[in-house]
């Protein structure tokens, strides 16, 4: 590397020529949460995935002055490449990032703060449906170890509220605009105690389904409840339950595990450390990556629904369930690897080849979310930092696994590089055709839900593990969601109970589990559903 390419450290300080590898290495090491790695350590490999290069992108950005895209992750995968890629990015391009344009419109004497454009678009999206209905709600279940004292974890709540003002936020709207207003709300802790109940789980079930079943009310806070569930033979449950706008599902992880810090120390469980936004791309470049991609806008596709679809989505719900035992999702996370990605991408290829078998069609189109912390300088923070993004794929017959999980995974390091522009000003922007009761762009919704656990229950203190659970209304007529436990995973089918018959989403689960089998087959070859390069729509196929 010569002196004009020499990279700078965020402090203004130059590397010498040997140090780049050396500090990739140790950002490598961050990243993957490594004690160390070695210059030849592949990044994906040693158990990296797309929201993880993002977290390493930002932070070679913020190391060495220059502007890093989780694409060149993907390419350049062991530090000693990165470092050769570095020489040729543009240096000088980290500057924090400045506040989003402002709407015209006039803002004096406004209650509370404008809200960023990704929570703006799910405000309006619940204004447009039912907001009432319960289905904007974050739900999670937890069981706990440990002797838990109810007094103890109120305070340790309350903490929390203090240090993230999302949980203390509410919503009004002022000029037909959402508007965020930070109360003085501490989170109360209700507790339910079952213990000597005769039939103690059947209630359990019960109360938590009652529970679910009740909507917040965005201007009425607060926008969280948390239960306390004590139950027999020394078992107790924690039932957290959030409204998707100050709450999203990295926001589940980061509540159990500061939770667990609060119980056993109020002041180990500190403020969210701010640090600048950084922007890999400009909203123009990331507009127009979505322009080359969208359009033209892909067709709704012809799923196997029951009528036309004149109502919102997802009123009520159902859900068709399969597991995936430890050996498939460890042989699904190593074909992910191999393609320097997580389990998410063959498990989307998996649901891609899905729709267009029984559809017949080879445009086809995930929703998804994209955790973006690490962007926006939130890495602890409770709140909605996710951005709604599709996945555009060609799902052709004859295409084998191994170059779809590969499309898969390169769409998916796109979308999360250009994730920065809001789902309604994509919208927007690209002017797709709108149909009653569809999501612009796609049909159908993606998304992994890891296993939330703080670990081993230290003396005196408390240890949480579970997880999301499935509602019963829903913000997407079809959703595949894919919830990582301690036996596998288990694949939960939410699907609206109006557009679709119980035993067709049952055949879509198990069409699923068939092409999941496939991937897993032999990658390198296509699957056994090969046919014509063309053919016309023959109707819905769950029997190949």
């Amino acid at each position: 590397m010569t002196s004009d390419t020499a990279l700078r450290l965020g402090d203004g300080a130059t590397p010498t020529e040997s140090d780049p590898t050396q500090r990739l290495c140790e950002l490598f090491a961050t990243a993957l949460e490594l004690d160390a790695v070695t210059p030849d350590t592949d990044f994906f490999l040693a158990g990296g995935h797309s929201l993880s290069a993002l977290t390493l992108a930002v932070a070679v950005e913020e190391a060495f002055g220059v502007r890093v895209r989780v694409r060149d992750v993907f390419d350049a995968a062991t530090p000693e490449l990165l470092a050769s890629r570095l020489a040729g990015l543009v240096p000088g391009a980290v500057e924090p990032a400045g506040p989003a344009p402002a709407r015209q419109r006039p803002d004096t004497g406004l209650p509370g703060a404008e809200v960023a454009e990704a929570t703006r678009w799910l405000w309006l999206e619940r204004q447009r449906g039912d907001g009432d209905s319960g289905a904007y709600t974050v739900p999670c279940l937890l069981d706990g170890e440990g002797a838990v004292d109810a007094d103890r974890l109120a305070a340790a709540l309350a903490g929390l509220a203090r240090r993230h003002p999302a949980l203390r936020t509410v919503f009004v709207e002022a000029q037909g605009e959402p508007r965020a207003v930070v109360t003085d709300d501490v989170l109360p802790l209700e507790v339910v105690d079952l213990r000597g109940h005769d039939a103690g789980d059947t209630r359990f079930d019960a109360l938590v389904d009652e529970r679910l079943a009740m909507p917040f009310d965005p201007s009425a806070g607060p926008l969280t409840r948390t239960t306390l569930f004590l139950r027999d033979d020394a078992r107790w449950s924690l039932l957290l339950l959030a409204d998707h706008l100050v709450c999203d599902g990295r926001s589940l992880e980061i509540l159990a595990t500061q939770l667990v810090a609060a119980y056993a120390d109020p002041a180990a469980a500190v403020a969210p450390q701010d640090r600048p936004a950084h922007r890999s791309s400009g909203q123009e470049a990331a507009l127009d990556h979505w322009r080359r991609v969208l359009l033209p806008p892909p067709a709704p596709l012809p799923l196997p629904v029951r009528g036309l679809r004149t109502e919102q989505a997802g009123c009520a719900t159902g859900i068709a369930v399969q597991e995936i035992g430890p050996d498939l999702l460890r042989r699904l996370t190593q074909l992910g690897r191999r393609h320097h990605a997580g389990p998410f991408v063959p498990l989307a290829a998996a649901v891609a080849r899905t729709l267009a078998a029984i559809t017949g069609s080879s445009d086809i189109c995930l929703g998804t979310p994209v955790d973006r912390r690490a962007r926006l300088g939130a890495d602890d923070a409770v709140g909605f930092h996710v951005a709604t993004v599709p996945l555009r794929l060609e799902v052709r017959d004859g295409t084998s696994a191994d170059d779809l999980v590969q499309q898969v995974a390169q769409r998916t390091m796109d979308a999360v590089d250009h994730s920065e522009v809001a789902f309604d000003t994509l919208v927007a922007a690209l002017a797709p055709p709108r149909s009653p009761g569809r999501m612009p762009f796609f049909d159908v919704w993606v998304a992994l839900y890891p296993r939330i656990d703080t670990g081993p229950c230290a003396p005196g203190g408390i240890a949480l593990r579970g997880g999301p659970i499935p509602l019963r209304v829903g913000m997407f007529e079809l959703s595949f969601q894919f919830v990582e436990h301690v036996d596998g995973m288990r694949l939960v089918l939410q699907y609206d109970t109006a557009r679709y018959a119980a035993d067709t989403a049952e055949r879509m689960v198990r069409r699923l589990g068939d092409e999941v089998a496939r991937l897993l087959g032999d990658p390198a070859e296509p699957g056994p559903e090969a046919a014509p390069a063309h053919r016309a729509f023959g109707g819905f196929r769950f029997d190949d």
